[in-house]
């Protein structure tokens, strides 16, 4: 299956804005519930340990900064970080904070990586977020930012959610989902969902669920630009509930 199609630009906004929503909303319930590091992120330790400088898109409360300033080294790394939610950030030293909305500059297919406060970053990493970028195409458009932000011989790190590999998560995504399409005149993309939080159906959230095919006909489309070093599945407890993958540019 090929999914490199274009989601249909007035419901890709409506999907960002009822997530902007979201967060605005429950930022603290939803960052009180996420303070350890993730089990994926070990792998990353030797790219970590050789950055001095990390470009964190779409950064939350800052648990993967937390943990890069653990590792040995760590102390010394800069720290470039983008949200569309300052709500969330917490205190970390060495970080450098810019409020942005990446997913509608994504959807507009602005020059999302013109616009970043940051040098050019030794790693660049982006972890819990693609799945909030409506369609394909905008996604592709994101990882080319990344990228495009990155020095040469430095590396991209992503994780992508595949939540419906967890039996609650796929019994809550497929229940809240369709709930949530008797209320919203929306046309989804396949293997996109809505999830609620902390049994709220009211509280909805857009997120997209990706299979090992599309993932690597992503990286495919971004290849010119970089090579594949890693895919791995890590963290929940079934150890599978996201890829992560490591492309390097050139």
């Amino acid at each position: 299956m090929l999914y490199n199609g274009n989601m249909d630009t007035t419901t890709a906004h409506k999907l960002n804005m009822l997530n902007q929503e979201f967060y605005s909303l429950h930022a603290e319930s939803f960052s009180s519930t996420r303070s350890s590091s993730w089990q994926g992120w070990e792998k990353l330790r030797p790219e970590t340990m050789r950055a001095s400088t990390v470009l964190d898109v779409a950064c939350g409360n800052m648990r993967f900064e937390k943990f890069a300033a653990s590792v040995e080294g760590g102390d010394r790394i800069e720290f470039y970080c983008v949200d569309s939610c300052p709500e969330l950030a917490s205190e970390v030293p060495n970080v450098h904070f810019q409020e942005l909305d990446v997913v509608q500059l994504c959807i507009e297919q602005a020059d999302f990586a013109a616009v970043l406060d940051s040098p050019l970053c030794d790693l660049a990493v982006s972890f819990g977020f693609i799945h909030h970028i409506p369609g394909f195409e905008a996604r592709r458009r994101f990882v080319d930012a990344l990228l495009e932000r990155t020095t040469r011989g430095g590396a991209v790190a992503l994780s992508f959610w595949c939540f419906m590999r967890d039996e609650r998560l796929a019994r809550k995504a497929l229940s809240v989902t369709e709930l949530a399409m008797e209320k919203l005149e929306l046309e989804l993309d396949e293997n996109d969902y809505f999830l609620d939080w902390q049994d709220d159906r009211s509280a909805l959230r857009y997120c997209h669920c990706f299979s090992d095919d599309e993932i690597q006909e992503l990286v495919t489309c971004v290849s010119q630009a970089c090579e594949q070093e890693l895919c791995y599945r890590a963290d929940g407890k079934n150890g599978m509930l996201n890829t992560y993958i490591v492309l390097r540019r050139r």
